[in-house]
Parts: structure tokens; C-alpha cells; sequence
């Protein structure tokens, strides 16, 4: 069971940090080569969201043109992903920033966003007025965007940045996993991508796993999926790794340990 990690390996603490608190950023990280999907995966990591941006106004008295108050409005964006892809870029892949959450123009990838801000519906977005977790892929032959064209699925709401530290799991499953059923969700953008695709290359289960999920390992939702349909990786290997992106709104995305194996990192 191949694994790599990112952590604290000193007295100091590391971290990997995708976009610091500065407005329009875009960053990404990936592990150095490509790793093999398709036959399973799970992959843990921890991340912390802080410094989020500050937005003052002043409230002045029309009658008299005499400052009464000064009120602020702490809100961060735009949030991070999980990436798997098999873009032309390889390790140099990066999308745009604000909404894009530096994954959206990935090609022929699947993104796991964590999604801190919300974009209207005018913008093509189905986002909600909370932090939420979602999946992304526009298939093997396009770009990978954050707008409701691309949703696997449907949201979960989760206090993604809340200045504290999370833990999450991403499983994939080259089976179909029925204790998942109840937890499961579905769209009609799933429907290319529910089928078999050979022997060894079957109909399989995405989860995902947070905080207390993962302990109990209890997905928070989870997509039935046939990787190697959505993604076209020759030999089955992908580049793996981190997007994140602020817009008009900004935060620290920092991610602080994070673990790759190819079957169970138990």
C-alpha cells in the first residue's frame, strides 16, 4: 500500500498554503507524478481557513451629514478543492480565480470543492447561502467548472471556514457501495458516467467523508461513479492535488497534512 504524506515532521508546523488572504488569487498544488484511480483510492487530509477578509461601512445621518456608526462584515472566498485530472498541463495545472476555486478550466478532471462563498444564480451557480462541500467534473472532454452544468450530484451544507481544523476523507470505491445508498445523491449529469466500462473498470461509489464522519466512517454524501468513463487517464493514472482561489472576498487556505493511499490509509 503506497502512501506519501505532508505534515509536521519537526518541532515547527508546516503547511501547504494555496492562496494566502489577498484579494484574486489562484493557487495549486500536485503531488509530483501521476498515481493510479481507477482500481481505488482514499485519501485523508486536514485543512484550517483563517485571516478572512473584512468589509467596513460607515452609516452616516442624512439630516444632519453626522457620522453615527461605523459597522463590519467579516466574510472570506472563495474556498479550495481536492483535484483529480488528467490535464494537458500535468503538474502546471491551474484554473481561475474567484468562483472558479483555481479548478474551473481544468481539463479532464473531477474537483471536490469546498466552497466558502456564494455566487448568485445569474452567474450559472447553484450555490446556497452557506458554506458547502460539492462535486465538479464536465466530463473527459471539457473544462471542469464550478457552475450547476458541471454538479455531480447535489450540495451538503458544512462550516467549511470557521477557523478551526477539519478533517476530511475522499473515497473511491471501484464497487458500488450499498451501505452508502441512504447517503447517496444523484443528478441528471451523473447519468453518462453510470455504467460499466470493461472488466476491472465497473460502475464504482465517490464518497466523502468530514471531522466525525471519518471517524465513524459515516460519508457525509456520497456519488455512484465510473471514474474511468468520466475521466480519459491513460493507464489509468492521474495528476492529484489542491486548488484554491479568492475573488473580491479573501482567506488563507492552508492545508495542513495530507495522506494518499492506494487502497485504505487505515
Amino acid at each position: 500500500n503506497a502512501e506519501f504524506s505532508v505534515g509536521v515532521s519537526t518541532g515547527c508546523s508546516s503547511r501547504l498554503r494555496l492562496t494566502s488572504s489577498h484579494p484574486s488569487k489562484a493557487g495549486s498544488v500536485w503531488y509530483d507524478s501521476r498515481v493510479p484511480v481507477l482500481r481505488g483510492f482514499e485519501t485523508v487530509f486536514s485543512w484550517v481557513i483563517t485571516d478572512p477578509s473584512v468589509e467596513c461601512t460607515e452609516h452616516v445621518d442624512r439630516t444632519f451629514s453626522l457620522k453615527q456608526h461605523k459597522s463590519c462584515a467579516v466574510k472570506g472566498g472563495d474556498g479550495f478543492a481536492f483535484v483529480i485530472h488528467g490535464d494537458p498541463n500535468d503538474s502546471f495545472a491551474l484554473g481561475g480565480d474567484g468562483e472558479h476555486l483555481g479548478y474551473g478550466g481544468i481539463e479532464n478532471s473531477i474537483a471536490i470543492e469546498f466552497d466558502t462563498w456564494t455566487n448568485v444564480d445569474t452567474q450559472g451557480s447553484d450555490d446556497i447561502f452557506q458554506d458547502h462541500i460539492s462535486i465538479h467534473s464536465a466530463g473527459p472532454n471539457a473544462p471542469n467548472s464550478s457552475k450547476k452544468t458541471a454538479g455531480l450530484g447535489f450540495w451538503r451544507p458544512y462550516p467549511i471556514a470557521d477557523g478551526k481544523v477539519h478533517k476530511a476523507k475522499i473515497q473511491y470505491l471501484p464497487f458500488v457501495e450499498t451501505r452508502y445508498f441512504e447517503l447517496m445523491t444523484a443528478n441528471e449529469n451523473l447519468i453518462p458516467y453510470l455504467k460499466d466500462n470493461g472488466e476491472g473498470r465497473r460502475l464504482g461509489t465517490l464518497a466523502v467523508f468530514v471531522d466525525q464522519g471519518v471517524i465513524e466512517d459515516r460519508p457525509l454524501f456520497a456519488i455512484p461513479v465510473n471514474l474511468s468513463v468520466l475521466l480519459d487517464l491513460p493507464r489509468g493514472l492521474a495528476f492529484v492535488g489542491f486548488t484554491a482561489s479568492s475573488g473580491r472576498r479573501w482567506e488563507n487556505h492552508d492545508v495542513l497534512n495530507w495522506e494518499w493511499c492506494h487502497s485504505s490509509c487505515q
